[in-house]
């Protein structure tokens, strides 16, 4: 998962190609990055899953907590249906995914609740430093 998103802008004036790209770059890092979590952490349940189709990105870690990431092209954000802290939509923001109404990240909402559910801290760096800040 070392892979870098390359740059784009995104406004409200840019294409939907450079909405693709960025998009398509950051879910892919964030496959990667997690389908190699099980080599890093002892004892994941056997459950856990991770599958990307390109439009969609679902992570199942146990029974009754599935993450669900998917692109939402025509108003240009990630939205993300999490178990723990419910459903939420992001926009890519100075090289980030950010929740609009508290300025959160995607990545650290993802790290603070998959090291939760998972019972071992770690951070998902790779992912969150390939995305170049946008002009």
């Amino acid at each position: 998962y070392q892979r870098r998103v390359r740059e784009a802008v995104v406004s409200t004036q840019s294409t939907g190609d450079q909405f693709d790209v960025v998009v398509t770059e950051t879910l892919e890092t964030l496959t990667e990055a997690l389908e190699e979590l099980p080599d890093f952490i002892p004892d994941v349940p056997e459950i856990f899953d991770v599958e990307y189709n390109g439009e969609v990105l679902t992570v199942k870690i146990k029974e009754d907590y599935t993450y669900v990431i998917n692109r939402q092209t025509p108003n240009k954000q990630l939205w993300l249906s999490s178990p723990v802290s419910g459903p939420k939509r992001y926009d890519f923001v100075d090289g980030q995914w950010l929740y609009s109404h508290d300025n959160s990240s995607m990545i650290e909402l993802l790290e603070t609740e998959l090291s939760e559910l998972l019972d071992f801290e770690f951070e998902l760096n790779t992912v969150r430093h390939c995305l170049l800040p946008f002009s």
